[in-house]
């Protein structure tokens, strides 16, 4: 397999000019780099990042496995006191395991913890809820950031070791779906996704403004503009990175790298049956697993290519122009649970989901998974080999896929049926 190297080259040693003395320095012998942002934006000691998503502790084998995780964590490769982990959304749509959860990692690990909401997180009704008055998806999303500021677990933009050779910026960045990375010539698969039994449907309420249009044949059910909704929240972190890396560019000085995450996916590339990353043209020959339904229908719910477009906007130079150049940006994200690793446009992309326990003892995600470290604030980004679909190359192969697919939709009809 391919490998996705290491880039400690990526920033070469530039001369460094003077600043005032009034903005905060970070020596580096006898030179010093100003990042020009407030004190309140940095953790200047951070020094590893790791990253899983879809933890799902509603399931007590998945919540047990995050205990042990945290309980006997091996510093050598779990994050400590010095470390962050991104958590890339769908945690629980209940509250009270969200914190939970949240604890565990927090007091476990000891580490600074970040945070992005998932479709989980948006899902709401159920007598609990109900009695905390939250019975529409944007005031639950509200209310799951203040939980998160009351643990200390981050939602907000940082730059992470800035007190070391190698410091990143993470972007938190929420976002959703809009059937934009719906696979070509594949209406045939979606004629019934109507009828689909996607639980979203039916626990999220959006305000009336995103309601799709009924003539809207092709995705019906999605909100319409949510998406960009939920982006431009995410425009003002944006922009103060932005204006620190203007800032820094124009002195000539090193720029930080830059790690951004959602949950949903960004572009058609990180889709499960995606196979060439470097291609744009869809082969119909990659639904070669006997649900092919299923993943078209999923494609429509999976994420925006608008996130891409978003995250490639915020310093396009940190993209890189071919691979041979280094890479810099980091993109994590969440949501299929078929782990992904690879490079596309000068970024790479990660998913690290814990997802389902049968998921892991078919093979569809790592038996063994773990947290996963992208990036050491003292030697840059961490290499890692490449996956395009992980079932294929080393879990249970495609029959196992056909099995699991078939059992995933009588499975998901029983839920609504008790909805």
């Amino acid at each position: 397999m391919s490998q996705i190297h290491n880039t400690a080259s990526a920033f070469p040693e530039v001369p460094l000019a003077r600043k005032s003395l009034s903005m905060r320095r970070l020596r580096r012998g006898a030179s010093s780099i100003v990042y020009g942002t407030p004190e309140s934006m940095e953790l200047p000691n951070v020094e590893r990042i790791f990253a899983v998503s879809d933890l799902h502790t509603d399931d007590s084998m998945n919540f047990k496995w995050l205990e042990e995780k945290c309980q006997n964590a091996d510093t050598s490769c779990s994050p400590g006191p010095d470390d962050a982990l991104i958590v890339a959304g769908d945690i629980s749509h209940d509250l009270d395991q969200i914190e939970a959860t949240l604890r565990v990692l927090k007091e476990g690990l000891q580490c600074e913890v970040f945070f992005v909401i998932g479709n989980h997180e948006a899902w709401v009704g159920g007598e609990a809820m109900t009695e905390l008055g939250l019975t529409d998806s944007l005031p639950k999303i509200d209310a799951i950031n203040e939980l998160c500021h009351s643990l200390g677990v981050i939602t907000e933009h940082r730059l992470v070791g800035s007190d070391n050779k190698f410091p990143t910026w993470i972007l938190p960045m929420q976002s959703w779906y809009d059937g934009t990375l719906s696979f070509p010539e594949c209406s045939d698969l979606c004629e019934d996704f109507i009828t689909w039994p996607w639980v979203d449907f039916t626990r999220c309420s959006w305000p009336d403004e995103f309601a799709r249009d009924p003539t809207d044949f092709d995705n019906p059910r999605i909100p319409d503009g949510l998406v960009e909704y939920f982006l431009e929240k995410n425009e003002g972190a944006i922009q103060e990175i932005q204006k620190s890396y203007s800032s820094l560019q124009q002195s000539e000085e090193k720029l930080p790298g830059l790690i951004t995450f959602t949950h949903f996916l960004p572009n058609k590339q990180t889709l499960p049956d995606w196979k060439t990353p470097e291609s744009d043209s869809f082969s119909r020959s990659w639904f070669d697993h006997g649900a092919a339904g299923v993943s078209a229908k999923f494609a429509k719910v999976s994420g925006s290519k608008l996130i891409d477009e978003q995250i490639r906007s915020i310093w396009p130079d940190l993209n890189g122009n071919d691979d041979s150049e280094p890479i810099r940006h980091i993109h994590v994200f969440g949501h299929s649970h078929r782990p992904k690793e690879f490079i596309w446009g000068g970024i790479r992309y990660v998913h690290n989901p814990l997802g389902k326990p049968r998921e892991r003892d078919c093979r569809m995600i790592d038996d063994d998974v773990s947290f996963k470290l992208i990036w050491d604030t003292n030697v840059g980004t961490v290499s890692a080999e490449q996956v395009i679909r992980y079932w294929e190359e080393k879990g249970g192969g495609k029959k196992v896929v056909w099995r699991y697919m078939l059992r995933r939709k009588s499975t998901r009809r029983k839920i609504i049926k008790s909805i």
